[in-house]
């Protein structure tokens, strides 16, 4: 039995906890959806990833997929590495899982060269917070007054930003905002951003991972609000198809987990 094997086996067993946590993915104006989202929780602690294939290049949707399979099976693997060495481990998790999607790209699928971004957050049973990521897809961790951090994208429009070019809220919808500097590729080797933070969260702190698709078209006062939320899944679902209707007649494919502490 292989990796994507043990994984729909292991879906099976998978079940989701309460109100706290939302996942929602939405194909938008788009033939398919090339985003993917999955989670995992145990006694040792919470997986989060989302991950958005780029529709520039064929097979975007299965390296989103793949990727995140693999993640969750490697991570339940290595549950207790995590919560000794939680920065290294996470780093060795992305890149087990980036070549195992490769390898699996490369023998079902030989010739086609997809890529895949990423957000990863594991959220141990203190409250203690690691995040990466590669690419556009978006960390955000809030309360119901403040962003206390956000990932910081690998993209053109970022530097434009790091650069005083431009300003934050003007990134979603400049005509560089697709253009990345880095990506999960087939053959390649990765070269994630990941930090281990020394805060924990606390009661009413609320963590959304999401697409490029939401957080064009959603405004930081828009994402605080979410922390805010008695209907989290109504709320998130509702913010989603706002996204949408702002970006018709050609928004992109909208994918967010929400989980509120």
């Amino acid at each position: 039995m292989n990796l994507f094997e043990r994984f729909r086996e292991f879906l099976g067993s998978q079940q989701t906890s309460s109100n706290q946590f939302t996942e929602l993915s939405y194909i938008g104006h788009r033939r398919i959806n090339q985003d993917f989202a999955s989670h995992l929780f145990t006694p040792q602690g919470k997986l989060f990833v989302v991950a958005d294939g780029l529709g520039g290049h064929e097979g975007g949707e299965l390296a989103s997929r793949y990727f995140c399979e693999a993640l969750l099976i490697a991570t339940k693997a290595r549950l207790k590495q995590l919560n000794k060495q939680p920065e290294q481990t996470l780093v060795l998790l992305a890149e087990t899982a980036a070549t195992a999607m490769s390898d699996k790209i490369l023998s079902d699928h030989p010739g086609i060269n997809a890529h895949t971004t990423c957000a990863i957050c594991w959220l141990s049973t203190d409250n203690k917070l690691t995040t990466l990521h590669i690419g556009d897809t978006r960390i955000y961790w809030f309360t119901r007054r403040h962003i206390i951090w956000q990932s910081r994208d690998h993209s053109v429009v970022q530097t434009l930003v790091d650069s005083g070019v431009i300003k934050q809220n003007q990134m979603g919808t400049h005509p560089t905002q697709n253009a990345l500097t880095r990506s999960i590729a087939v053959g390649k080797a990765i070269k994630p951003s990941f930090k281990s933070h020394q805060t924990q969260l606390k009661k009413g702190d609320a963590l959304l991972l999401c697409s490029d698709g939401f957080w064009e078209m959603i405004s930081q006062n828009e994402i605080i609000s979410l922390a805010k939320s008695r209907k989290p899944e109504q709320d998130l679902s509702r913010w989603i198809k706002t996204a949408i209707e702002r970006a018709k007649p050609y928004s992109d494919n909208v994918t967010a987990q929400l989980y509120i502490l």
